[in-house]
């Protein structure tokens, strides 16, 4: 469309137009400057949920004994056992000794001159468990060796099978799933069968794991045994010889681990005091609004998160462990209080956080707070969300007057032009022609 600017009346409209509607938007314009400081308020409270919530699950980290507990294993060689150990293992030392260890039955069939179809005829074998029901797998002349195999093993029995060839016969050999005596297949041939039911086939007799612990002899079918000490996982690798000294078992608490998991906490508990610091410190310089400076909701978990680290729990209290607040609300550990509060009671971390229910409190603290949907800053988060949603609708509404308003008048001021320029030509033909009268 063509646009005539004041080139009749002699009037910029376009400029006096712009500004009209540069006035109308300037409401959105104010409303703009509060959008942005609400979304930076929103990142705040975004940012302190989250490190809320990572300080909650440090402490669901220390509630429960065996959590807390951090013990570590060791032995005097490692050549006969590895060692496992969680936190319901109790400090101690155990001597062990090992006879034999467990291992799964092994028998062979009968040869065969080669590995393809027809080498039998028809027949079956029947596999049997104590743990399961029977399995019974059969063939025909038109099987190969390799397809019986392939056929046992897709059967899920209590063996699996494997075709050996030795340079000069073929044999079907059958090793039992599982170890231990218990485990032990045993197999009912028939037809042109494998014989596998013969005991002259069994090359090797399964075997349970045996072996000794603080002089009391122990069998099990496995060489994984996490049954004869509470919270302790024992992989048997080899037996002792003769001339082996027995093998010591060392369990001790991890003074190491537990500061770890302690240092976790103080450093969750940190992110939150160092945002909350950030926000409430006044340094002398006036903070904005897209601040949350004296905020009455940070102020308060400030003051809840110094009290639940100062109070007494259970009788026992953070400081005694060498932990406590700094002039800027952190806290800090130290390290030498912390080892020697735990030499002297080495339950002194469960007697605070477990029994004594710090973590517990901690974790519902926050909780309160930072829970999705009810927790106090959630609720405010999206207190924030909705302001924003509802100024962005209302710039969009003002916006959209503004440009209406303005393409109006351009309308209106583009006719008027024309309405003048046509007045004009009109003007000055009458003129002309008047001139030509006289």
């Amino acid at each position: 469309m063509i646009t005539f600017s004041g080139l009749a009346s002699g009037l910029d409209s376009a400029a006096l137009i712009d500004q009209l509607v540069a006035a109308e938007k300037q409401p959105a314009v104010l409303l703009g400057r509060k959008v942005s400081d609400l979304n930076r308020q929103g990142s705040i409270v975004d940012d302190l949920v989250s490190k809320l919530r990572a300080f909650g699950d440090r402490a669901r980290g220390l509630d429960l004994a065996s959590e807390v507990r951090s013990v570590r294993a060791d032995r005097s060689d490692t050549s006969h056992v590895g060692i496992a150990v969680s936190g319901t293992a109790s400090a101690s030392t155990h001597s062990l000794r090992i006879s034999a260890t467990a291992r799964g039955q092994t028998v062979t069939s009968r040869t065969f001159a080669s590995d393809s179809a027809g080498v039998l005829g028809a027949g079956s074998v029947t596999i049997d468990t104590a743990a399961g029901d029977p399995v019974a797998v059969s063939w025909t002349a038109t099987d190969s060796l390799s397809a019986i195999a392939a056929r046992i093993n897709d059967a899920n029995a209590g063996a699996t099978a494997a075709v050996i060839y030795d340079g000069t016969s073929y044999r079907l050999v059958a090793s039992s799933r599982q170890t231990g005596t218990a485990a032990a297949p045993t197999f009912v041939d028939a037809g042109d069968g494998l014989a596998w039911s013969s005991p002259a086939n069994v090359t090797a007799a399964a075997r349970d794991a045996a072996f000794v612990i603080d002089g009391i002899a122990v069998t099990r079918g496995q060489n994984v045994v996490s049954d004869v000490l509470a919270g302790v996982t024992l992989t048997l690798t080899a037996p002792h010889a003769a001339a082996d000294p027995d093998t010591t078992l060392s369990i001790a608490a991890d003074g190491e681990a537990m500061r770890d998991k302690v240092k976790g906490l103080i450093d969750a508990y940190n992110g939150v005091a160092g945002a909350l610091d950030g926000q409430l410190r006044y340094t002398g310089v006036t903070k904005g609004n897209d601040t949350l400076f004296g905020d009455s909701t940070l102020r308060q978990l400030q003051g809840a998160l110094s009290r639940v680290v100062t109070d007494e729990h259970g009788g026992k209290t953070l400081a005694g462990l060498g932990i406590r607040l700094d002039t800027t609300g952190r806290l800090t550990l130290d390290q030498a209080k912390f080892d020697a509060a735990l030499t002297t009671d080495p339950a002194a971390i469960e007697s605070l956080f477990v029994a004594g229910g710090l973590a517990t409190k901690i974790a519902t603290l926050s909780d309160g707070y930072a829970r999705a949907g009810d927790g106090v800053l959630s609720t405010k988060g999206k207190a924030i969300d909705d302001r924003t949603a509802s100024y962005q609708k209302d710039i969009i509404r003002i916006e959209s007057m503004a440009t209406a308003t303005g393409d109006r008048l351009r309308a209106q001021f583009t006719a008027l032009e024309r309405a003048i320029s046509t007045m004009k030509m009109q003007s000055s033909q009458m003129l002309s022609i008047l001139g030509q009268l006289q």
